[in-house]
């Protein structure tokens, strides 16, 4: 990805190492930054490409994992209304009944999902589509942007340049939808709740986050670190997450696939 401004790129390797940190990798294409140097032996196969996108020698840009086989995905069934919009999808409710176990995996994915959208304000996504709901009613019935299958079934999270970063300077503009996002599911998977639960308990979110990115990443000195705000932004949403996450489980308690 070579990015419009720098923020971008951040953005997308910050959501990376997020992802690593919560337990959701899986989800996340592995990813790796690169200083784009037209006449190096890296760049030699694809030298022509490179001219023809017009990259800015000495950009710093993010490669990413070619995922083959991939396809769309629409909002799970038991999770979208008549109306198109999404309805709470509780542990104890009746849209969860008779589901099968292949079922309820898939469902936590998508809470999986949620929550890493609203950690990273990611607005384009599941939000994206919220926000399209005022004059497109089938938007729901439809693909999600950024979103797809593997061949195996796991969900595959595209696209995060705006996490942590843009996100988070324009999160104000978009909460509105990402909180009440969150808020419709009270289903989590276990291990997820846990990595949450755990980095809410520490308030070091932000320093965790920079020293597995540091650690893995040898470029990380070239982009600029987690601002301050936006490392208590993430510790905040962080409690708020964890908040709900004791909320459902003190309301629903737990349940088998959750």
């Amino acid at each position: 990805r070579y990015g419009i401004n720098p923020e971008q790129i951040q953005g997308e390797a910050l959501s990376y190492y997020l992802a690593r940190l919560l337990g959701l990798q899986r989800h996340v294409p592995p990813l790796a930054l690169a200083r784009v140097e037209a006449r190096g032996a890296q760049w030699a196969q694809v030298r022509e490409e490179l001219r023809a996108a017009h990259w800015t020698e000495g950009s710093v840009v993010s490669l990413t994992r070619w995922l083959p086989n991939l396809t769309d995905v629409v909002v799970p069934a038991p999770w979208r209304s008549e109306d198109g919009r999404l309805r709470p999808l509780r542990a104890a409710g009746g849209e969860l009944a008779n589901r099968s176990r292949a079922e309820l995996v898939d469902l936590v994915q998508w809470t999986d999902l949620i929550l890493f959208d609203y950690l990273t304000a990611n607005f384009d996504r599941l939000v994206s589509n919220l926000f399209s709901l005022q004059w497109d009613p089938r938007v729901m019935h439809r693909a999600t942007s950024n979103l797809h299958r593997g061949p195996g079934g796991a969900l595959v999270f595209l696209d995060n340049e705006a996490g942590l970063v843009h996100g988070y300077r324009v999160a104000g503009m978009w909460d509105k939808y990402n909180e009440p996002l969150l808020q419709s599911v009270c289903v989590f998977r276990e291990r997820t709740a846990r990595r949450v639960l755990e980095l809410h308990r520490g308030q070091d979110a932000a320093a965790r986050l920079l020293r597995l990115y540091q650690h893995h990443e040898p470029r990380f000195p070239e982009l600029a670190a987690l601002a301050d705000p936006h490392a208590q932004l993430l510790q905040r949403r962080l409690d708020f997450l964890a908040k709900h996450i004791l909320h459902c489980k003190a309301k629903y308690g737990r349940r088998p696939g959750t």
